[in-house]
C-alpha cells in the first residue's frame, strides 16, 4: 500500500505574477494542508537563503536576485498517491517523487525557467525544510487533516538568531546530517555556563552542517575546523570533524558514524567505538593521559566486559590495547589536518 506523503512548493517572489495559476493547479494534484506567505528580514535573506539550499550564496547573488527577496508563498501539501521514478535534476540523474517534480518543472516553465519554484523531492527534505522554514516537525502535517489556512509568516529561519536550546538545535541536526558527538556528552548542558564551552562533532558533510548550524568560522585559517554557534544567548564553540580530515582514519570515521546510537535527544559513537576513540585521543592528540579520561576508560571497560587491573593505565599498556585494536579493524594512525591537534610522534 503506497503511503501518503508531505511536501512543499514555494513560489519565490519574482514568481507572484503566476501565484494564483500555480495554487489552482496544485489544488488540482494535492491536498493543500496550509499557505504560508512568508517574509524574511532584508539583512538575514542571503544568510536564509543559502543555508535552506546548502549554498554558500553571498549577499545580491544572482540566485537571490531571480527569485526576489520580497514575500514568498510557500504551499505545504499531502501528495495520496506518490510515485517514485528516475528524473535529470541539476545534480544528475536521481531517485525523486515524480508528482512534485513534474509540477515543479511545469511551474518553472510559466514563469520563465530557472529556479522561482522550489519543491521538496523526497521526504527527508521534506522533513528538514519544515523545520528550518517553520520549526514544524514533519508528524505535525502527517497528522493534519482539517482545511487549510492561509497564514502570514514575518520570520527567519530557524536558527537565523541562534539557538533556544541544545534540543532545538539537534533536532535539526538528526533530520538533516550524519553526525556523532565525539566526547564529554554525558552533561552537554553544562557546556552553556562552562568557562570555555566546546562540542566536538564528526559529521559526514562539514558544509552542510555549518549551513544548518548556522555556524561561523573562528579564524580565516583554511585547515582549522573550529566554528562559534549561538546557543541560549552564548557563543559555543564547535569542532566540526569530517570525513577525510585525518582526525581519525577515514575507515575508524566511517565506522563511528555507521554504528552511531541515540542518546538523550542527540548521537553519540557506541560504547566500543566510544572507547577506542577516546584512547586514541587521550595518547596520540594529546602529551599525556587525563586522570579525567582514566575514569571514563574503567566505566567503559566495565560496559563492555573487558578485564582489566590498574596496570592498564600504563601509557605503554593502553597504547598496546589500542595498536590490538586498531590491526584487527584495519586502521591506521593519521596525521590530521588541522595543525592544531596534536600528533603524539613520541609513542607512534
Amino acid at each position: 500500500m503506497v503511503k501518503d506523503e508531505i511536501h512543499l512548493f514555494i513560489i519565490w517572489n519574482k514568481a507572484f505574477y503566476k501565484r494564483d495559476k500555480i495554487l489552482e493547479d496544485i489544488k488540482k494534484r494535492f491536498q493543500i494542508l496550509d499557505i504560508y506567505n512568508v517574509q524574511w528580514s532584508l539583512d538575514k535573506f542571503s544568510e536564509n537563503l543559502s543555508r535552506f539550499y546548502g549554498e554558500n550564496l553571498p549577499k545580491n547573488s544572482h540566485k537571490e536576485k531571480h527569485c526576489g527577496t520580497g514575500v514568498f508563498t510557500c504551499v505545504v501539501v499531502r501528495d495520496n498517491a506518490p510515485v517514485y521514478d528516475m528524473r535529470l535534476t541539476s545534480k544528475g540523474y536521481k531517485i525523486v517523487n515524480t508528482n512534485l517534480f513534474d509540477a515543479k518543472k511545469l511551474y518553472r516553465e510559466w514563469t520563465g525557467g530557472g529556479h522561482r519554484i522550489h519543491a521538496t523531492d523526497n521526504i527527508n527534505e521534506s522533513k528538514l525544510q519544515l523545520l528550518l522554514l517553520f520549526g514544524l516537525k514533519y508528524e505535525y502535517y502527517k497528522n493534519k487533516n482539517n482545511s487549510y489556512k492561509e497564514i502570514d509568516y514575518k520570520n527567519d529561519l530557524i536558527g537565523a538568531n541562534g539557538w533556544n536550546s541544545f534540543e532545538e538545535l539537534f533536532d535539526i541536526l538528526n533530520y538533516s546530517v550524519k553526525y556523532v558527538i565525539l566526547r564529554n556528552f554525558e552533561n552537554l548542558d553544562e557546556q552553556l555556563t562552562s568557562k570555555h564551552p566546546d562540542v566536538d562533532l564528526l559529521v559526514e558533510n562539514r558544509k552542510l552542517a555549518a549551513d544548518i548550524l548556522n555556524a561561523k568560522p573562528t579564524t580565516k585559517k583554511s585547515f582549522r575546523t573550529q566554528y562559534v554557534v549561538k546557543v541560549k544567548g552564548r557563543d559555543i564553540n564547535f569542532d566540526l570533524r569530517y570525513l577525510g580530515d585525518n582526525y581519525y582514519d577515514l575507515k575508524f570515521q566511517q565506522d563511528i558514524l555507521n554504528n552511531r546510537k541515540k542518546y538523550k535527544y542527540f548521537y553519540v559513537p557506541d560504547d566500543e567505538l566510544l572507547l577506542y576513540s577516546l584512547i586514541y585521543h587521550a595518547l596520540i592528540h594529546k602529551t599525556f593521559i587525563s586522570p579525567d579520561y582514566i575514569n571514563v576508560f574503567e566505566k567503559l571497560f566495565q560496559k563492555l566486559n573487558i578485564n582489566y587491573d590498574r596496570s592498564i593505565f600504563v601509557e605503554t599498556n593502553l597504547l598496546d590495547l589500542l595498536i590490538d585494536f586498531m590491526y584487527k579493524k584495519g586502521y591506521s594512525f593519521v596525521e590530521p589536518y588541522d595543525l592544531t591537534v596534536g600528533f603524539n610522534t613520541r609513542l607512534i
